[in-house]
């Protein structure tokens, strides 16, 4: 479904189905005031706060479980808008409710559009990513925006991912280094998918298991360029803590019955070198592969942030931590200032490898790889 199918009075996006943990949260974009609940089968969840169902918000959010979404196979979005909220008596002026197909991922060779860098181009993503055919699932791997200097800006992952999936298919999502530039940076965890209020997390979907790991700044927290409004390496360590938690807990993560594939997500490609002053966290870093490599097992890593199209394998040159896994960069804006072009990747996975055709705004297919995934 598309957003001109949607009443315009209601949507501002279709809604965006978010894949975290063992749970889809769905985010929707008003365009008025009004609430939100989902219904799946006989069951209503809403877009509450302690039982306030919200309208004062640019976002509405959702939280179902996933295998019961999966199961269904569609979902309904009820709504009601109200020109004035006031303590008693409320009056909507409009109500109604929408209903959404919805296809869970259960294909033995996933097909999944990797979107990063796009760097405001919107559109140019969005066509590169709808090139890519019968896609299970779409990755929105950060820097989508250039800052975080307001809450329109927040609004870009959910208006890509709306024109792209249309609400149908999951999706993934994971935060860029730009995304901590601007005050509004500090908001994010509620205008983007999170667990417990943090940006990094596992996902199931189907055959696919993965963890999103978040990087967060490419410099150190000292660096002019931040003037003293970070703590990433703080964070880092809370995410090193979370990692030990996740192999921790391997059987019903990675090992689950039904895990096919085991993937890692993150914007900035921690498993390779980085030249001054982007030579950062390497002790973290290293620990983090070792973990990977030896718990987890991957079938790769898949990045964003460097601008550029190509493939590590394990062993080369750029494999300073043994990572154990091909790793996937692609996201590339065009050259120059106003990176008006993109290229992206369409990634698609089969026992023992990983293919990935770059496909450009245009839907040419720039180059391709076809690789040994990790065992």
């Amino acid at each position: 479904m598309t957003l001109a199918d949607l009443p315009g009075e209601i949507f501002a996006s279709t809604p965006i189905v978010y894949a975290v943990g063992d749970t889809y949260q769905i985010f929707v974009i008003p365009s008025s005031k009004n609430v939100m609940w989902c219904r799946i089968g006989d069951n209503e969840y809403f877009d509450e706060s302690n039982g306030v169902l919200r309208s004062e918000t640019m976002l509405h959010k959702i939280t179902v479980p996933a295998g019961e979404l999966d199961a269904a196979g569609e979902y309904t979005i009820g709504y009601r808008r109200f020109q004035e909220r006031v303590s008693y008596y409320n009056k909507p002026d409009m109500e109604g409710e929408v209903t959404f197909k919805f296809r869970k991922v259960d294909s033995a060779a996933p097909r999944f559009f990797l979107i990063s860098d796009v760097h405001n181009h919107i559109e140019a993503g969005i066509n590169a990513a709808k090139s890519f055919k019968d896609m299970d699932f779409l990755i929105v791997n950060g820097d989508i925006h250039d800052n975080s200097e307001s809450a329109e800006r927040l609004l870009y992952v959910h208006r890509i991912a709306s024109e792209i999936t249309g609400g149908e298919i999951p999706v993934v999502f994971s935060r860029g280094n730009l995304d901590l530039r601007g005050a509004w940076a500090e908001r994010q965890a509620e205008f983007t998918p999170s667990a417990n209020g943090y940006s990094f997390y596992t996902f199931r979907l189907g055959p696919v298991w993965g963890i999103v790991l978040d990087c967060a700044e490419d410099k150190p927290d000292k660096s002019i360029e931040y003037g003293g409004v970070n703590c990433c390496h703080f964070f880092r360590k809370r995410e090193t803590a979370f990692l030990k938690k996740v192999t921790a807990s391997g059987a019903s993560e990675y090992n689950a019955p039904g895990v096919q594939y085991r993937m890692v997500v993150s914007h900035i490609n921690f498993s390779e070198p980085h030249n001054p002053p982007f030579d950062i966290e390497y002790d973290i870093y290293s620990e983090w592969c070792k973990i990977i490599r030896e718990e987890i097992k991957p079938c790769g890593y898949f990045y964003g942030h460097k601008h550029r199209n190509y493939v590590t394998l394990p062993g080369s040159e750029n494999d300073i931590f043994n990572q154990g896994a091909p790793a996937i960069v692609t996201g590339v804006p065009s050259p120059g200032e106003d990176y008006s072009g993109f290229t992206g990747g369409g990634i698609t996975l089969s026992p023992g490898r990983i293919h990935v055709d770059y496909i450009n705004q245009s839907g040419v297919t720039v180059d391709s790889a076809d690789i040994e995934a990790g065992k």
